[in-house]
C-alpha cells in the first residue's frame, strides 16, 4: 500500500518520522512531502496544488493510495480529495486532529490559511458543500479531547467519517500515538 502523509501548520515531513517508520516497517511505501509555505500563508488551495502535483508525479494517475492528513494537513487533503479529483484515486482518508469545524486559535493569525481554518469560514463551508464526493473513500477522523490546538477539540469530529477518540495528551502526540498508527494499519490491511 502507498501512504501519502500530509503535515500540519509550521510542520515538515519530519513530523511523520515515527508513523513513516512504522508503515515502512510493515512493507508499505510512504510519500511524505514538505509543503511550502508551511504556515499556510498562501492559502490551503495553494498547498493542495503542491500535494496534487506530487501525488501525480510520485504515485501516478491510476494507482490507488491512502491519504493521511494531520491538523491543517487534514483540510489540505480534503480540498485535494473533494475539489481536485483526489476522491477518484484515494481508497482511504485518515484525518488526524484536523479542524473540520475550524479552530478559534486560527483567529490569532491573519494569514490566509489561518483565516480559512476559522469556524464557519468560506473555505470550510465549501468543503461541507462538496463532501458528498467522498462517498467512495473510506474516511476516518482521529481526535483527542485534550487537544489545545483544535479548539474546541470536538471540531475534529467529522460527520462524514468514522470518528475515533484517542486519549493522547496533546495535539502533536496524535501522529506518534501507537494506537492511531496501529488502527490505520488495521483498517488498510486488506487492501
Amino acid at each position: 500500500m502507498i501512504f501519502v502523509l500530509v503535515h500540519g501548520i509550521n510542520d515538515t515531513s519530519r513530523k511523520f518520522k515515527t508513523m513513516q517508520a512504522a508503515f515502512e516497517g510493515e512493507g508499505h511505501t510512504c510519500i511524505v512531502p514538505s509543503l511550502a509555505p508551511k504556515n499556510g500563508s498562501k492559502g490551503l488551495e495553494f498547498l493542495a496544488r503542491q500535494l496534487s502535483d506530487m501525488i501525480n508525479a510520485e504515485v501516478g494517475v491510476d494507482t490507488p493510495f491512502c491519504l493521511v492528513g494531520f491538523s491543517m494537513g487534514g483540510l489540505i487533503s480534503r480540498y485535494y480529495l473533494q475539489e481536485m479529483g483526489g476522491h477518484k484515486k484515494a481508497s482511504h482518508f485518515f484525518s488526524i486532529s484536523a479542524p473540520h469545524h475550524g479552530s478559534v486559535l486560527a483567529y490569532l493569525s491573519g494569514n490566509l490559511g489561518a483565516k480559512q481554518m476559522r469556524p464557519n469560514s468560506d473555505f470550510l463551508q465549501s468543503l461541507w458543500q462538496s463532501s458528498a464526493r467522498l462517498q467512495n473513500v473510506a474516511c476516518y477522523s482521529y481526535w483527542t479531547p485534550f487537544d489545545l490546538m483544535i479548539l474546541p477539540a470536538a471540531s475534529s469530529v467529522w460527520a462524514k467519517a468514522g470518528n475515533i477518540k484517542v486519549y493522547a495528551l496533546c495535539h502533536p502526540l496524535m501522529v506518534t500515538d501507537r494506537r492511531v498508527i496501529a488502527d490505520i494499519l488495521l483498517k488498510t490491511a486488506n487492501h
